[in-house]
């Protein structure tokens, strides 16, 4: 007999997928906060970050798509894993060494790569699946987003490429639907960039573009202005970045019974993102640099007290 699935209301799907964002963004900005103040990486091969180096990045990411579309799945697999294995060995190389840090990232390779041709018949399958990809691509946006921050990425630049990531959602998400595309073609492949679970038939995820953006935003408004800039920007990206994309669909009553329907989420994000930096630089002023940064933690940490020897007594006569 076929089993009948029956819909799930629409506004538990934007609820359950809003807990999906939340958590993602939680855990990314977080640990890539934690990282950017307690570790620092040798000489970041970036380097100092301008306008120049946003564009190009803007054209890396609006060009990878198609080539992605025109490589064989095998080659994109390839691509996929030498990046993971850069981000990761950037990243965590520090704090585990070469022998640590090779061995993890190919005992996370490899269970995602088993994981990916022998479970995915099941739901129990693609949520283990998920936990696994999602490890890894957290791991690797938190990596990236401190390899970026601390060579010289300033909020004005995340800022920028926020609103030039949001013109880019609009055209590749909604009138020619190329991440949708390649989002089902890959989806049950090893590395796919992607966060999520699986609740029946439904998947709910967040991609790794996403969650960078979030984390660069979030650590970057704390690494130019303070905890309480980084405080602001958390909201609004859980208001525009979460919320906002969880509930579009249900707020405009859209008849798709599910949200395999794609939200371009940078396209709430991005303007948003764009205002509160200038209302930032209005309010705050000039952002502080990364030489700036360090200089002021060490400023602030409390002076070494020297213990005084005991001046000498008066020579009798």
């Amino acid at each position: 007999m076929p089993v009948v699935i029956f819909p799930i209301p629409q506004w538990e799907e934007s609820l359950t997928l809003f807990c999906v964002i939340l958590t993602g963004v939680i855990v990314v900005c977080s640990g890539a906060l934690a990282y950017f103040r307690y570790v620092r990486m040798v000489r970041p091969p970036v380097g100092a970050f301008n306008t120049r180096d946003v564009v190009i990045l803007l054209i890396v990411i609006g060009v990878l798509p198609f080539v992605y579309g025109w490589l064989p799945d095998t080659a994109v697999t390839c691509i996929l894993l030498v990046t993971f294995a850069s981000a990761l060995y950037i990243g965590y190389a520090p704090l585990l060494g070469q022998v640590g840090i090779w061995l993890g990232i190919g005992v996370l390779f490899g269970l995602n790569i088993w994981s990916s041709n022998h479970i995915m018949g099941t739901v129990a399958g693609w949520d283990w699946w998920y936990a696994q990809q999602s490890v890894v691509v957290l791991l690797g946006a938190i990596a990236v987003c401190n390899l970026y921050l601390q060579g010289g990425m300033k909020l004005r630049h995340v800022a920028w490429m926020s609103l030039g990531l949001a013109c880019y959602d609009i055209v590749f998400a909604s009138y020619y639907p190329l991440t949708g595309r390649l989002i089902a073609r890959y989806i049950t492949h090893p590395l796919t960039p992607v966060i999520g679970m699986r609740f029946g038939r439904v998947d709910y995820a967040l991609g790794l573009g996403d969650l960078l953006v979030y984390s660069l935003f979030f650590v970057a408004a704390y690494k130019a202005y303070g905890k309480w800039a980084a405080t602001i920007a958390g909201a609004v990206t859980v208001v525009f970045g979460g919320f906002a994309t969880a509930f579009v669909p249900f707020l405009f009553n859209f008849t798709n019974a599910n949200l395999d329907e794609l939200v371009p989420a940078q396209s709430l994000f991005g303007p948003a993102a764009f205002l509160t930096y200038l209302w930032m630089k209005r309010h705050y002023g000039r952002e502080r640099t990364m030489a700036e940064y360090l200089a002021s933690q060490s400023s602030t940490a409390p002076a070494p007290q020297v213990e005084q020897a005991p001046a000498p007594e008066p020579a009798s006569i």
